[in-house]
This record gives C-alpha cells, structure tokens and sequence, in this order.
C-alpha cells in the first residue's frame, strides 16, 4: 500500500494517512489508478454541475476542480516549459529558466489557452452526457509519465524533487503501469478505450524525443507539461469526436 500512497500524495492534495514508499520509483505502477481516481472525481463533478443546465459553467467546474485537485502541479509545468522555450535559447538557459519561481509572458499564455480548452471540452462533452469519456485523458496521461520517466535520464546533474521517480524508474513499473491502464480504458470505454491509450502514448513517444533534443532528458517539470497536454488534447479530441463515439 505505501506505493499507492506516495503516488496519490505525488499527483493529489489528497489526504492520505500512512507512510510512503521507501523508493518513491515504486509508485510510478499506481499512476493510472491515481488518473482513474481523478477523472471519475472530476466527471462526478462535471455531472453535479451540469444539472443546473449551464454546460459552459459546468466545465468551468470541473476544470477549476482539476486544478485544485492535482495543487496545480502540471499547469505550473507547463508554464514553466512555455517560459523556457520562450526565452532560453540554449539547454542550459532552457533548465535555468525552468527553475525560477516567476512566470513570465509566455507560462501565463499557456496556462490560459490550456485551461480555456479544457473547460470548453469539458463542457462540451457535459452536454453531450459522455462521462465515461471524460475519465479515460486522465489515466492516460498519467501512464504516459510513467513512459517518460522509464525511458529518459534526469536532465539535471544537481537532481531535482522528481530525480528519485526517474533514477529508479525501471521497465517493470512502466509494464505494470501499462497493463493497468490497458484495464481500465478496456472496461470502461472498449475498443474506444484502447485505441485513445495507444495515441496518448503515441503523443508521449513523441515528446520523449523532443526533450531529449531540447533538453538532453526529464524534468519534474517537463513531466508535468506532459501530462497536461496529453490530458487537454485527449479532452478536446474526445469532445470533437464524441457525437460519432
């Protein structure tokens, strides 16, 4: 159990009573149950909300529970990503960057566009009444963190709060993080399911290669953004398809 601890007091400000795992690497197995938990409170909410008849609010709901839910733990990822892009020209400068407390121009630009996209596919698919749906982005962005901190090296030399995770990231826990995600997106969505986890790993095999070139590996920050934009663009995506899911 002390893994599935550290991974709901890593990815949640939940509550969790209990001790954590010895090797914090043990909890990368537990991310997508960590995802499910998440996007089943977050479709709770988005029903909740939308009977009062407002889709666009209900969204708003939802995503802004998302935020608050997660410490706002990826959105501060993403930021922190955007800033560095945006100003550093150099993989040096790029981690530098990516280590101020201050958000610059470009981390507040990302931060709205992200948040604004989610809460219009929340709502949109609220309206269209595709609960199951909005659960599967969150446990598949969740797994593909796990892929990224299997398969790329700690950027840092100094390390960093997420260097434990990656250092004793091994392939088993991403097979059994694999196997689990499979699980759920089968039972809850079908064919539906699986194919939606096979393009969020596909998007996550992508950004592996984009941070290794950019940034010679990962970051906890760049694990964040990861998720975030595999979280919002499954969303959106899901919102653009649904009438015909």
């Amino acid at each position: 159990m002390r893994p599935l601890i550290t991974a709901l007091r890593t990815l949640t400000c939940l509550p969790v009573p209990g001790t954590d795992s010895i090797s914090l690497a043990a909890a990368l197995p537990y991310f997508p149950a960590v995802g499910l938990l998440i996007g089943a409170i977050t479709a709770g909410i988005l029903y909740g909300a939308s009977l009062s008849g407002w889709a666009g609010g209900s969204g708003t709901v939802a995503m802004i529970a998302v935020v608050w839910l997660t410490r706002g733990l990826h959105v501060d990822g993403l930021a922190d990503v955007a800033d560095a892009l945006g100003a550093g020209r150099t993989r040096e400068r790029r981690l530098e960057i990516m280590k101020d407390p201050h958000m610059g121009a470009f981390g507040v630009m990302a931060i709205v566009g992200d948040l604004l996209l989610k809460a219009a596919a929340l709502a949109h698919l609220a309206a269209l009444n595709q609960w199951i749906l909005v659960i599967l982005p969150f446990i598949i962005s969740r797994s593909a963190q796990v892929l990224l901190a299997v398969s790329l090296p700690y950027a840092r030399r100094e390390g960093g709060k997420a260097g434990p995770f990656v250092d004793h990231a091994r392939i088993l826990h991403f097979v059994l993080a694999i196997v689990t995600a499979l699980l759920f997106c089968g039972t809850l969505a079908g064919l539906t399911g699986i194919i939606l986890l096979s393009q969020g790993l596909l998007a996550a095999i992508l950004l592996r290669l984009w941070m290794k070139h950019h940034f010679g590996g990962i970051t906890g920050d760049l694990l964040g953004m990861s998720n975030e934009l595999i979280e919002t663009s499954l969303l959106a995506f899901l919102a653009f398809i649904s009438p015909t899911v």
